[in-house]
C-alpha cells in the first residue's frame, strides 16, 4: 500500500477527529439512551482508526486522532459541566463515558489489528501503546489523587467515618461484617468498601508487571508495596481520616490481580501472534526484552 504524504495524513486525521465529535455529541444530544449514545460513539471511533491505519499504515496516525478526541471531548465536557453551555447541552455521565470511549476504543482496535496483524504490516505500534499509556496514567493519577485525598471524594465508598487514623488490622471491615450477619447493613455496602480499594490498584499493577517484566518476582513485589505505602503515608499528614492501614493489603490484592490480567492477556498474545506483547523475541533467553 502506498503510503500517503504527512500533510495528507495530517488532514484526515483533522476532520475524522472533527466529523467523531459531530456524531458523538449529536447522538448525546438527540438520545437519552446510554446505549446508544455510546454505541454511535464507538462505532464512529472504530470506523476513524480503521480507516487511518489503512490509510497510513502507522499506529502513530490513531494516537493523534485519538488526542484530538478526547482533548476536544474533554473540553466540552468540562465546559458543560462548570454550566458554560448549559442550556444547550446537560451534563451527565454519558459525557465522561464520550471521553472514555475517545481513548479506549483506539487502544482496543489498535492492539486488536497488532495481535491479529492482518493485512499490510502497521509500524510503531509500541510507541502508539506507550502514548496511549501516558494519557491513561495522567488521568488515573488524577483520579487516584482526588479519591484519596480529597475528604469529600466517592463517600459511598467510606461507610465507616472516622476522625483519626486507623492502625488496627481489618477494623472496619470486620465491623461492617459483624453489622451484615446482624442485618442492619446490606451486602452491596460491604462490596463497595471492598471493591474500590481493590480495583483502583489494578491498572498499577498490570504496568508494573509490564514494566518490570525481566525483573525478579521480589523486585514487581517490592514495587507493588512502594506506592500504597507512600500514599499512607501522606495521607498520615494530610488526612489522616483516609488513613487506614487495611488499604495497603486491599492495595497488594489490587496489584495482584493487575498483574495476573497482564499474565493472562499476554498469553492470549502469545497464543494467537506467537509473540509476547511488547516484548522482543530475540531476548526470551535472557527473560525477554520490554519495548516500551
Amino acid at each position: 500500500m502506498q503510503r500517503r504524504t504527512n500533510l495528507q495524513i495530517s488532514s484526515t486525521i483533522i476532520i475524522l477527529s472533527i466529523i467523531t465529535i459531530m456524531v458523538q455529541f449529536t447522538a448525546y444530544y438527540l438520545f437519552e439512551q446510554s446505549y446508544l449514545v455510546w454505541g454511535i460513539s464507538c462505532i464512529a471511533s472504530v470506523l476513524s482508526c480503521h480507516v487511518l491505519l489503512q490509510q497510513s499504515a502507522s499506529y502513530e496516525a490513531c494516537y493523534y486522532y485519538s488526542l484530538l478526541t478526547i482533548f476536544n471531548s474533554l473540553s466540552i465536557t468540562v465546559l458543560v459541566y462548570l454550566g458554560n453551555v448549559q442550556t444547550f447541552l446537560p451534563y451527565t455521565n454519558l459525557m465522561a463515558g464520550i471521553v472514555v470511549i475517545n481513548w479506549l476504543l483506539p487502544l482496543i482496535h489498535c492492539t486488536l489489528r497488532y495481535v491479529i496483524d492482518y493485512g499490510s504490516r502497521v509500524e510503531d505500534f509500541n510507541i502508539f501503546y506507550r502514548n496511549m499509556s501516558i494519557i491513561f496514567i495522567i488521568f488515573y493519577l488524577g483520579i487516584l489523587t482526588y479519591a484519596l485525598f480529597a475528604s469529600a471524594a466517592f463517600e459511598w465508598a467510606h461507610p465507616i467515618k472516622t476522625a483519626d487514623y486507623n492502625l488496627l488490622p481489618f477494623e472496619k471491615i470486620a465491623s461492617l461484617i459483624e453489622d451484615k450477619l446482624y442485618d442492619k447493613i446490606n451486602l452491596d455496602l460491604i462490596i463497595s468498601y471492598l471493591l474500590p480499594r481493590i480495583l483502583i490498584y489494578m491498572p498499577y499493577g498490570f504496568y508494573i508487571r509490564l514494566v518490570l517484566y525481566s525483573k525478579k518476582r521480589i523486585i514487581r513485589v517490592a514495587v507493588f508495596l512502594l506506592l500504597p505505602l507512600l500514599i499512607e503515608l501522606a495521607q498520615y499528614y494530610i488526612i489522616p481520616s483516609r488513613c487506614d492501614i487495611d488499604d495497603i493489603l486491599y492495595s497488594l490484592i489490587g496489584s495482584f490481580l493487575g498483574s495476573l490480567f497482564f499474565v493472562l492477556f499476554n498469553w492470549i498474545v502469545r497464543a494467537i501472534s506467537g509473540r509476547d506483547f511488547l516484548i522482543s523475541n530475540r531476548k526470551r533467553i535472557s527473560r525477554g526484552s520490554i519495548h516500551f
